[in-house]
C-alpha cells in the first residue's frame, strides 16, 4: 500500500526528543504512527558527521544560530544536560508535568555526574565558584555513566532521541527520512494530513491527527504556510558565549562538559563550566579570530554563559530574525563578569570570549497564544509539541521538559 493512500493515526513531523518520544509512546499502544524527518537517518556518530548534520544561520548583526536537521534532532549535538521543567510557569496553563517526570526519571539514565567522572577543568572552575561563594551545583546528566571511566566518555553512553525513534520503529511506526513537510491538508476547521517533499518526490499524506515536532523554527514555518499566521511572531533563542582562559598544571579537552553551574534566575541567565571538542574549540577560537589558540585545546578552561533573552523577532518565509535587546546585552556582560571572576581565581590567564551562538530556539507557537493548554491548534486534529510552545522566554536546557510535554501529549492522543 502506498504511502499516501495508508490510514495512519498519527503523523508525526520531526524526531526530535518530542517527536521520537511521541512516536515512541504511540506505536507502543499498536497505532500506525508516521514519522516524517527533514534529515538523513545517519546513526554512525562522530564529531565530524555531527557538524555535518547541523544548520547554522545568521539571525542578525553577525549572531548564528545551530540547530540539528538529522534524525534525533539537536539531541544528537547537544551536552546531555538536564533541567527540570518550571512547575510555576506550565501551572499557569493548567499543566502538571511531575508525573511525566517521574516517568522519564526512570526510563532515562539521569543522575549528576560521579565525582570520579568529573574531568580536571570542571573540577578546578567549581573548586573555584565554590570558594568565591557560588552556588556551583552538580547538574542531572542523560548520561549511562557504567559506560564511562576517568577521562574516557563514549557518544554511546549518552542518552539522544535516536534511541527513541528505534524503539518506535520496532513497535511498528514508519520512518521517512529526506521528507521535508511543507504545510498541513486543511478541511474546513480540520487537518487531515500534510504535504511533504518526500526523498524528492512530492506526496500528500494523510491522517487521524497530526502533531507537529519540527523544532522552535520548523514547526513555526509549518503552521505559518497553513494559515496560522501568528506563530512565529517572536521566539527566544537563549545567546551564549563562552568566557575561556589558559591555565598550566593540568590537562583538559577530554572531559564532559556542563558537569556543574548555576541559575541566576533574577539576573536572567545561566553559567556552567564547557569543555568543548577539540574540533569545536579549533572551530570557535577561528572564529573568534585566535588563531594562536587553536592548538592551546588541552590546556583550556571554559565557562559559558546562556542568557534568557525577550520574546522578539519573527519567523517569516524561511527567513529568520532576532535583534538582541539591550537587556540581553546587559545580561550576557553581567555573566561574562562572573564567569571571569570565576576562572581567574581558578588560575585562568589570557582570558576571552568566544562570538554569540544561539541553541534551541523556541517560544514560536507558544501556549495560550497558538496553541491550548493540550497543544492544539486552532485546527482540529492538529497538535504542536516541541520547543516552539514554551510560553515564555526560557533560558534553559529544554530536553526534559519537551520530553514531558511529549508524554503529557501522547496520553491526550490515546484516550
Amino acid at each position: 500500500m502506498s504511502f499516501e493512500k495508508k490510514n495512519w493515526d498519527v503523523i508525526i513531523v520531526g524526531t526530535g526528543p518530542s517527536g521520537a518520544c511521541l512516536a515512541r509512546e504511540i506505536a507502543k499502544r499498536h497505532k500506525k504512527v508516521l514519522l516524517l524527518e527533514k534529515g538523513q537517518v545517519d546513526l554512525s556518530i562522530n564529531i565530524p558527521r555531527m557538524l555535518l548534520n547541523k544548520e547554522m544561520m545568521f539571525i542578525g548583526n553577525g549572531k548564528t544560530l545551530v540547530r540539528g536537521i538529522r534524525t534525533g534532532g539537536t539531541s544528537v549535538l547537544y551536552y546531555g544536560t538536564a533541567y527540570y521543567p518550571p512547575a510555576e510557569l506550565f501551572a499557569k496553563f493548567g499543566i502538571d508535568l511531575s508525573n511525566d517526570v517521574e516517568e522519564l526519571k526512570r526510563e532515562l539514565p539521569l543522575a549528576p555526574l560521579k565525582d570520579e567522572l568529573i574531568g580536571p577543568a570542571a573540577r578546578k572552575i567549581r573548586e573555584s565558584a565554590l570558594n568565591l561563594g557560588y552556588a556551583w551545583e552538580k547538574l542531572d546528566k542523560f548520561i549511562d555513566q557504567d559506560l564511562c571511566t576517568p577521562g574516557n566518555f563514549p557518544f554511546d553512553a549518552q542518552w539522544n532521541a535516536t534511541r527513541y525513534v528505534n524503539d518506535a520503529v520496532e513497535s511498528g511506526a514508519v520512518l521517512l527520512t529526506c521528507s521535508e513537510v511543507t504545510r498541513v491538508i486543511l478541511n474546513g476547521i480540520q487537518a487531515v494530513g500534510v504535504e511533504a517533499i518526500v526523498q524528492g518526490e512530492h506526496r500528500k499524506l494523510y491522517a487521524s491527527k497530526i502533531v507537529l515536532s519540527a523544532g522552535g523554527l520548523g514547526s513555526a514555518q509549518i503552521l505559518q504556510a497553513s494559515g496560522i499566521n501568528k506563530a512565529g511572531e517572536g521566539f527566544f533563542c537563549d545567546p551564549i558565549t563562552i568566557v575561556q582562559g589558559l591555565a598550566e598544571g593540568f590537562e583538559a579537552g577530554h572531559e564532559i562538559p556542563m558537569v556543574a553551574g548555576e541559575i541566576f534566575t533574577k539576573e536572567g541567565f545561566v553559567l556552567t563550566d564547557l569543555t568543548l571538542p577539540k574540533l569545536v574549540y579549533q572551530l570557535f577560537s577561528l572564529q573568534a579570530l585566535r588563531p594562536h589558540r587553536v592548538w592551546q585545546h588541552g590546556k583550556t578552561m571554559g565557562i559559558m554563559i546562556k542568557v534568557r533573552d525577550g520574546i522578539g523577532g519573527s519567523i517569516k518565509r524561511g527567513r529568520v530574525h532576532k535583534v538582541f535587546s539591550k537587556s540581553d546585552k546587559l545580561k550576557m556582560q553581567q555573566g561574562e563578569g562572573k564567569a571571569k571572576e570565576i576562572l581567574l581565581n581558578a588560575g585562568a590567564k589570557k582570558l576571552y570570549s568566544t562570538v554569540w551562538t544561539s541553541a534551541h530556539p523556541g517560544g514560536s507557537a507558544r501556549i495560550g497564544e497558538v496553541v491550548d493548554s493540550n497543544l492544539k491548534s486552532e485546527y482540529d486534529n492538529l497538535y504542536v509539541c516541541d520547543c516552539s510552545v514554551i510560553p515564555t522566554e526560557w533560558g534553559l536546557p529544554p530536553t526534559l521538559t519537551v520530553l514531558a510535554l511529549a508524554k503529557r501529549l501522547a496520553k491526550y492522543l490515546l484516550q
